[in-house]
């Protein structure tokens, strides 16, 4: 009776043990599926070279939106968001180096925030003076992305009329960050590049144009754009139109009709 009573008694199996193995069994699942997906992006890069660059923005947002439509609880829109963005862009890093340089705004802190949540870890970050420092060296080197805050932005300086210079014609807005917000409200910060912007679906376009007599309102409306005025550097009017407007896009270019003069289309961006 002692004997038995002195017996070891069978261990009890810990429960977040069985858990743990199977979180391994999933995280080397994941890593198995992303080097295919690497390996995937390298045989499409290769196919396309030199047909599209290597910033494709829209076509991201498209993903990310149909991503958050899919994904299951408790898998959150932010976390998807997160996640492949990391993933894209150490996608876009395979295919070249490239910088971003940030310029201007009230929260330098900030916007550094913004362009390293975005651009990924390993990105190279460069600090400019302010925004038309930054444009200038996306201008010269098309290995240069330009982080600035957003143009219409309350406090931050009149420093979008800047983009109505020649030397910035090089460049299009392609982005809108961050990519996911609110409603409604726009982004903080904007990126331009020397890329060729695209529609992803619910777009917003910029312009900008010489305005002397404020007729930017009418002229819109005449050539079937429905937009508004949402910053004035007199003569200078920044426009905001719903939807995709290419830059040669011929409506943009008949607003002159209606006593606009430089008309000229920023770029577009769209929002997850």
């Amino acid at each position: 009776m002692n004997d038995l009573a002195a017996a070891p008694k069978p261990e009890t199996p810990d429960p977040t043990e069985a858990l743990r193995l199977e979180i391994d069994h999933v995280d080397r699942a994941l890593l198995d599926l992303f080097a295919r997906r690497l390996t995937l992006s390298d045989g499409v890069n290769l196919a396309t070279e030199g047909a599209k660059p290597k910033l494709r923005p829209a076509r991201e947002v498209a993903m990310l939106r149909k991503l958050i439509a899919a994904a299951p609880d408790p898998v959150e829109p932010d976390m998807v968001v997160e996640l492949w963005r990391a993933i894209l862009s150490a996608n876009t890093r395979r295919q070249g180096a490239f910088d971003v340089t940030v310029g201007g705004g009230t929260d330098p802190l900030r916007l550094f925030d913004i362009a390293r949540r975005h651009f990924g870890a390993r990105t190279r970050l460069k600090k400019s003076t302010d925004p038309q420092a930054a444009l200038l060296r996306a201008v010269e080197d098309p290995n240069v992305v330009a982080v600035v805050p957003w143009p219409a932005a309350p406090g931050v300086g009149s420093w979008w009329p800047a983009l109505s210079e020649s030397r910035f014609h090089k460049l299009q807005l392609i982005a809108g960050l961050p990519l996911r917000g609110p409603q409604g409200e726009d982004p903080e910060a904007c990126v331009f590049a020397r890329a060729e912007a695209e529609p992803a679906g619910d777009d917003i376009t910029l312009m900008i144009a010489f305005d002397p007599h404020h007729r930017a309102q009418r002229a819109l409306a005449e050539v079937g754009f429905k937009g508004r005025e949402v910053a004035r550097s007199e003569p200078r009017a920044l426009l905001r139109v719903e939807g995709f407007i290419a830059a040669d896009d011929v409506r943009a270019a008949s607003m002159t009709r209606y006593g606009l003069d430089a008309v000229r289309v920023l770029g577009s961006y769209a929002r997850v």
